[in-house]
């Protein structure tokens, strides 16, 4: 198709019957309506992976058939490159030697889902930007129906999830999120065990709300705990509360429910995202970490205020006692620069240990983040090999869940960057 016009023509037509077949396609079968439709681009198969939820492996969606192939490392493969650079890689030509091999990153938003894997008659860069286009398409499809079936979650899952776990991953926005004007990515592990460790963002007009948690236990009652206090801060948020209100919110809540034996550490943050202004609440948490042009310029420690649930620690049976009158909850503020990034972090991140008793520790998180932005990373990418490289320091068995979210004010070319 050496037209352009012609093949704009027929790409569209492409996209607006897929969006017709959308409603009532069945969530397995995306990658087939998508072969079936592409047909006159050259498509000869279509491919789907998904990344696992430790971001190690791409899992294939299996065929209509049932069959399906085998995962593919995302450190070691052209399909994982894909993936990690958020472009599209030419794999080899496809075992029966008839066509060509892509692999496009499946990206909602800057939400990074997998890649599909296409067989193409041409591989030409106008055909490319149309395959772009069906991955964009996919995601957005995909997105749209995991609500509605299990599909995607159990292709995503290497080993079975414990209950609190369940709970803690039912709340959670995306890993990833950007604007023009902040760039947020998140982890947390263990992901099949997660226990109290939680974190949570929303934009609404020229604002990011941003919290972090980690509630006391790695057992049910700490994903009990995490949920609560998410959905009282939420709750209060989406009626205009303040932070000092969210916070009251939070603390109420749990100390209702759980009565002065279990509470949760936060930062319960605002970024005004005109003029820079960070704002955050210190619920007995780490204080976040500041890194401007490439080196940690300060830890933002305050005066905290106790942890969600608790505002007196007394001794009734050596457990903290809760009362329900908490202390005025202290704004603090920062200025940011275009390009500041914040780190905001559970003790589970830097209080991991080696086997010698080293602990990972706040030197070696923010110079893993800083070699790896001088690199150009991207940071989805940033956080997932730290992710892993926390992981990799305790040999796989932490001893408490590590969490961490950075926000960047003003990025850098974000939709260069973080869009394929």
């Amino acid at each position: 198709m050496s037209d352009h016009t012609d093949l704009d023509a027929s790409a569209g037509r492409i996209l607006a019957s897929l969006l017709a077949r959308s409603h009532l396609l069945e969530p397995g079968t995306v990658a087939e309506a998508i072969t079936e439709e592409a047909a006159p681009l050259g498509v000869r198969s279509v491919r789907i992976y998904l990344s696992d939820l430790q971001q190690r492996h791409l899992k294939p969606l299996p065929g209509p058939d049932g069959t399906s192939a085998p995962s593919l490392a995302i450190d070691t493969t052209i399909a994982g490159r894909a993936y990690r650079s958020i472009r599209t890689q030419r794999g080899a030509v496809s075992s029966a030697g008839e066509g060509q091999r892509l692999w496009v990153p499946l990206v909602d938003g800057t939400e990074r889902l997998g890649v599909m894997e296409f067989t193409v008659a041409d591989a030409s860069e106008p055909l490319q930007a149309w395959f772009r286009a069906l991955a964009s398409l996919a995601a957005l499809m995909i997105v749209s129906k995991a609500t509605y079936s299990d599909t995607y979650a159990e292709t995503r899952r290497t080993q079975q999830m414990a209950l609190q776990a369940e709970l803690v991953w039912a709340f959670l926005p995306p890993r990833t999120f950007a604007t023009s004007r902040v760039l947020l990515a998140a982890t947390l592990e263990p992901a099949y065990a997660v226990g109290g460790d939680a974190f949570d963002y929303s934009v609404l007009g020229d604002h990011l709300h941003v919290s972090i948690f980690d509630g006391t236990g790695h057992d049910l009652a700490a994903g009990l705990l995490a949920s609560v206090a998410m959905a009282a801060c939420r709750s209060t948020r989406r009626t205009g509360g303040t932070l000092a209100d969210v916070v009251a919110s939070a603390h109420h809540a749990i100390a209702a429910q759980f009565g002065g034996n279990r509470f949760v550490t936060a930062l319960l943050c605002d970024l005004d995202l005109v003029s820079g202004q960070f704002s955050w609440i210190p619920c007995g948490h780490p204080p976040p970490l500041l890194i401007r042009g490439n080196r940690v310029v300060k830890e933002l420690s305050r005066p905290q205020r106790l942890p969600l649930g608790l505002t007196e620690v007394g001794e009734a049976g050596n457990r903290p006692t809760a009362i329900t009158a908490p202390e005025p909850a202290p704004l603090q503020t920062e200025r940011l620069e275009p390009r500041d990034r914040l780190l905001l972090y559970t003790d589970g991140i830097t209080e991991g240990r080696a086997a010698d008793g080293t602990p990972f520790g706040i030197e070696r998180l923010s110079d893993f983040i800083i070699r790896l932005s001088q690199d150009g990373t991207p940071a989805p990418e940033t956080i997932r090999r730290l992710h892993h490289a926390i992981s990799d320091y305790q040999h796989g068995h932490l001893g408490d869940d590590a969490t961490i979210v950075m926000v960047e004010w003003m990025p850098d070319h974000p939709l260069e960057i973080l869009t394929p």
